[in-house]
């Protein structure tokens, strides 16, 4: 009997699903080492390398790359010990060919295989599908040189189909997969460098005409854009982003405040702690973080969470920050902040904004948070109004500095002025308890000395 171990999807963390399989970093064939990564996978936050649980050689991949909602436990792929493999003929990769058809298989779901397997679908629009006869099809399998090209090329049944959908051949593609076998990721990548449908011939006869879409009083619907587009596939963490962000604006009732504070003081404290220690000095983001926490603590009802119909007060100040990264936003959180100095909050931030910029956080570096601050003042943005973040139930917006005319006493001098904005879910707080966490913010920013004992 031959010596095989099943590779399969781990548990990555309790607040992780499902994950996506985003790519293979070994091959059939190829040899593994325990511990060595061979496969990256997507959770909704980050992507995650799983290693290998044993030595040997990957004998078959189950899970083709870009499988999406794969849960825990699913078999991605079988090792072979190096001495079974020795004496036996490898096993040839397995094919991920749609068992379903369009009446079997609901639009915009995963096709699955007789076996329960994901499997790979084509992504042409309807509109090519239906011009591919099923003769088409059937010289297309039987790898009839007319659609193949002039030559038996190397490729796999889905790619084949897809090329004959398009109205391709098989000779206009360069194949990457194993000894040069076209994939769907070949023909994918084909197709996008197409922009229009193909003019039909001169002779042929012409159909129909198009009826014009019309809306429910008659008038006329604009079409999408014949010029030159590509579509591009969500990651993970923007679908999920997309879908939260989407069920806080409908079910979170938001109210907003602004306030400005002055900079000048905060301004001159980063300035003078650049000068003295530049590799570790603390941002204006830190010091908002500081300041916030201070702020929590003072008015603990803003420290909060919408769950269950009650509402949950939070004990520490677990400040969320924002962080744009290439998958999408996340926000990392500095946990008890209100129990670390400046200098402690500014190293914690930045090694979470480079772990989240190289997708290396762990699940328990973003899951949680008691209150989030989103800072847009690099980019020039004067103000933000942000959504609520559930179940917490406040997000700070921060804006850029700019320089205005400002009073002081009974003289008009030129300041630095900061505003923050508050979003708020008025389900756990009211305008009175937003008000008294600004003002407790504006304080510790315009006199950060009160942030230092």
């Amino acid at each position: 009997m031959t010596n095989t171990t099943e590779f399969r999807l781990p548990q990555l963390a309790d607040s992780v699903t499902s994950v996506r399989l985003s790519l293979w970093l070994k091959q059939i064939g190829d040899r593994v080492e325990t511990g060595e990564p061979i496969v990256e996978v997507e959770t909704d936050k980050t992507n995650v390398e799983l290693e290998a649980p044993v030595s040997g050689v990957m004998q078959a991949i189950h899970v083709a790359a870009g499988t999406d909602g794969l849960e825990v436990g699913t078999v991605l792929a079988v090792i072979a010990a190096a001495s079974a493999v020795d004496t036996a003929e490898p096993a040839s990769a397995p094919e991920f060919t749609p068992e379903s058809t369009p009446e079997s298989t609901h639009a915009g779901a995963p096709a699955a295989s007789r076996s329960g397997a994901p499997v790979e679908r084509t992504s042409a629009p309807d509109e090519v599908l239906a011009v591919a006869s099923p003769e088409t099809l059937n010289r297309l399998d039987e790898g009839d040189p007319a659609v193949s090209g002039g030559a038996a090329a190397s490729a796999t049944p889905l790619a084949r189909r897809m090329v004959a959908v398009a109205g391709l051949t098989l000779g206009e593609i360069a194949g990457t997969g194993p000894d040069g076998r076209i994939t769907k990721q070949d023909v994918d990548c084909r197709l996008a460098g197409r922009t229009t449908m193909s003019p039909p011939a001169e002779d042929a006869a012409p159909g129909p005409p198009r009826a014009p879409t019309v809306g429910p009083i008659g008038g006329g619907i604009p079409g999408p854009s014949s010029g030159p587009f590509h579509d591009e596939e969500l990651s993970a963490l923007r679908r999920v982003t997309a879908t939260r962000m989407q069920q806080s604006k409908q079910t979170v009732p938001h109210f907003y405040l602004r306030i400005e504070c002055a900079a000048d003081a905060a301004l001159a404290l980063l300035a003078s702690a650049k000068q003295h220690r530049p590799e570790r000095a603390p941002t204006l983001t830190d010091l908002v973080i500081r300041a916030s926490a201070f702020a929590l603590r003072k008015v603990p009802r803003a420290n909060s969470a919408w769950v269950d119909g009650r509402v949950r007060l939070f004990e520490q100040a677990d400040i969320s920050v924002a962080v744009n990264t290439p998958a999408g936003l996340i926000a990392p959180i500095v946990r008890a902040a209100d129990r670390k100095n400046l200098a402690a909050i500014a190293t914690e931030t930045r090694g979470l904004v480079a772990r989240a910029r190289d997708g290396q956080l762990r699940p328990d570096e973003y899951a949680g948070g008691t209150f989030t601050i989103s800072n847009l003042g690099m980019y020039g943005v004067e103000s933000l109004y942000a959504i609520v973040n559930p179940p917490q139930s406040c997000i700070l917006g921060v804006g850029a500095v700019i320089s205005r005319p400002v009073v002081v006493g009974r003289e008009v001098r030129v300041g630095q002025v900061m505003a923050c904005t508050l979003s708020a879910d008025h389900r756990v707080i009211d305008g009175v308890v937003g008000a008294e966490l600004l003002a407790a913010i504006r304080d510790h920013l315009e006199q950060p000395g009160l942030m230092m004992v």
